[in-house]
């Protein structure tokens, strides 16, 4: 936000003021006292500030002419004449960066100037803060390490070594800007991890701040605790800079194999460069960008990979992990252009990772229960998280959440990666189809643990069936369908296990999606030479191109017939009888109907009883014969049979 400034000329106003960007408003005053608190109550005063506010406020001073206010973004403003500089965070439970002020009173001219900004003074450490009710509180807040819970969770498979791996990070800034509640926000994870999920402490690399160094490094004075869960063991392992990040990650990458799970969970600070490109902000001012990070997670093999972010802006983070080829799941505090906030009333957690945390523990930082298994399955997945901590998060922010492939969500959990399914069969099932008719597919596959199965069908329009299940290992999961849109579709099948460990998809089984075509036109086949009042079956067999069941409509040609036999499964044949009592001709028609209500054509044959009946002696003795094959052997001699 810029401001623009009124220009009051005074002698010790020189050139360097007017060449200050985002100076605001000089305001004339009058003589104030020389101590801090009563110079910043009387700057609060001009600005109409109340102390009673949110707010903080710090005085740097006195300060000389030729002095410079420096921002850690960069230099602001070239000090005139000797004054005081008030520094205002106008938003202290909002994670950095985000707007603030900075206020230069002229001790002579007794003259304000104000500049909109959004990041902290350089030279913080020479800022006074003044004593407010609300400052006593906020920087009251102290370290807590969450309550050890107990374990409640599914008991895991037996293994000789994890393969889940976990990066925690809270980079703080600086010293006056690193708050209490990202250590405890890393202690509560860690403690989540290590304790409910049973992941081994060599497997969670903490990268907090200045890492071991026991120097002060908190905005309330005092050092990070190395030892996250009080166990006396140090926990935090580097100090949180560009090259510790780095490192870690390209050694994780070059050891994986593809079978393990990554978690990375951030607090901290974030900033925007614009648009959806932003930061986190890591120890010493240095700076972790979006693109940057999304190729050290590229560095990795294809394998499940599970990210939180906290920091302000970290929703762009979002649009550069959560890509091909997965699986992957991805949520963070706020949007990509909005500040994300610690939590009240105490400010002692962050409000997103408190509810993220308090979902997969089964229990909030102070112990209270949380049951967020919306499916009740024993397992808290990724959007079981997501969804649990958005639906709770009464912050002024906007949590996110991404996923590849689409589903990854539904089963990616915190548990152990255990080894995936077979690869399924190709689906079986229909390949030529209609639409709004729902048809059913089936897959089979085998888990090399002998565990429990679950298949998810993709129908390749955009849906999917959701997991099926469970099966035995082995045993074939079914699921249905119904395409809404004419096309041509492929349907494939991606099986799990219990803890959530994914195959590779199956072939797939192309699928055209029609309108409704009539059946073909049924065969009948049959004696055509009868007899009145003898009774003569016929063979009907009609087929349907996209597998329809069908109906049957006959006509005997003698005022005879009947509707909706069936129904028959297409090319399954079948038979009818009927008796004609006059002689003539006569005509059989039939046709069938299918599932969708589309008829065929007409098939049609013709049957003929002569109209007068001659006798013939050869043609009875044959019939004789026929009828008779072991009688008669003379006359069957004298004939010639």
């Amino acid at each position: 936000m810029k401001n623009k400034r009124k220009t009051i000329i005074k002698t010790c106003i020189i050139a360097s003021v007017l060449l200050a960007a985002t100076c605001s408003t000089m305001i004339a005053i009058t003589e104030p006292k020389t101590e801090n608190d009563e110079i910043a109550q009387y700057i609060l005063d001009q600005l109409s500030y109340d102390e009673n506010e949110k707010l903080l406020y710090y005085v740097w001073g006195p300060v000389l002419q030729g002095d410079t206010i420096l921002t850690t973004k960069g230099p602001l403003f070239e000090i005139p004449c000797q004054g005081y500089v008030m520094y205002i965070d106008l938003f202290p439970t909002a994670n950095l960066f985000h707007p603030v002020q900075y206020v230069f009173l002229a001790q002579q001219t007794k003259e304000l100037i104000v500049f909109d900004a959004k990041s902290p003074p350089l030279n913080f450490h020479d800022y006074i803060l003044i004593d407010t009710p609300f400052s006593h509180f906020f920087y009251s807040v102290e370290n807590r390490r969450a309550p050890i819970p107990n374990k409640t969770a599914p008991v895991l498979s037996t293994t000789t070594e994890d393969s889940r791996w976990a990066v925690l990070m809270n980079g703080g800034y600086d010293s006056s800007n690193n708050h209490v509640r990202y250590w405890n926000d890393l202690s509560n994870i860690y403690i989540t991890l290590n304790y409910v999920y049973e992941i081994p402490d060599e497997n969670i690399i903490v990268l907090c701040s200045d890492g071991l160094n026991p120097a002060a490094d908190q905005s309330n004075g005092l050092n990070s605790d190395p030892d996250l869960d009080g166990d006396g063991d140090a926990d935090i392992m580097y100090s949180c800079i560009l090259a510790n990040v780095n490192m870690v990650f390209a050694s994780l990458a070059d050891n994986f194999t593809g079978t393990e799970k990554l978690f990375v969970f951030t607090t901290d600070h974030g900033n925007t460069q614009g648009g959806w490109n932003v930061v986190e902000n890591l120890w010493n001012h240095e700076e972790l960008t979006d693109d940057h990070f999304a190729s050290l997670l590229a560095a990795f093999p294809e394998g499940e990979k599970i990210c939180t972010f906290e920091p302000c802006y970290s929703g762009g983070f979002l649009d550069d992990v959560v890509v091909p080829p997965g699986p992957i799941v991805a949520s963070s505090a706020c949007r990509h252009d909005e500040s994300s906030w610690a939590m009240g009333p105490d400010y002692v957690y962050d409000e997103y990772v408190f509810y993220w945390t308090a979902a997969v523990k089964g229990e909030d930082a102070y112990g209270n229960p949380v049951d967020a298994d919306t499916n009740q399955d024993g397992f808290i997945s990724m959007d079981e998280a997501f969804i649990y901590a958005e639906s709770h998060d009464t912050a002024s922010e906007s949590p996110q959440y991404g996923e590849y492939p689409e589903g990854t969500g539904s089963y990616l959990s915190l548990w152990v990666t255990s080894e995936p399914p077979a690869q399924p069969t190709k689906p079986v099932g229909p390949t030529l189809g209609i639409w709004h008719k729902e048809y059913t597919y089936t897959s089979t596959t085998t888990e090399p643990d002998n565990e429990q199965i679950y298949y998810r069908f993709d129908w390749g329009d955009g849906n999917n069936s959701g997991w099926v299940g469970p099966y035995n290992s082995g045993q074939t999961g079914t699921a249905s369908h119904t395409w809404t849109e004419l096309g041509t579709y492929n349907v494939t099948v991606k099986a799990r296990d219990i803890w959530g460990a994914g195959s590779i998809l199956s072939d797939p089984l192309t699928v055209v999606i029609t309108d409704n075509t009539p059946p073909n036109t049924p065969t009948i086949t049959g004696e055509t030479n009868i007899r009145p009042h003898v009774s003569y079956t016929y063979i009907l067999n009609g087929t349907d191109d996209q597998e329809q069941d069908l109906r049957y409509d006959i006509d005997w040609g003698d005022g005879n017939g009947g509707t909706g036999f069936g129904p028959h499964h297409s090319g399954e044949a079948f038979t009818m009888a009927h008796t004609w009592k006059t002689r003539g001709t006569y005509t059989i028609k039939t046709r069938t109907t299918d599932t969708a209500g589309a008829k065929s054509e007409w098939a049609t044959i013709q049957v003929v009883t002569p109209t007068e009946y001659q006798f013939s002696v050869n043609a009875f003795l044959q019939h004789l014969f026929e009828t008779f094959p072991h009688m008669f052997p003379i006359l069957r001699h004298l004939w010639g049979y």
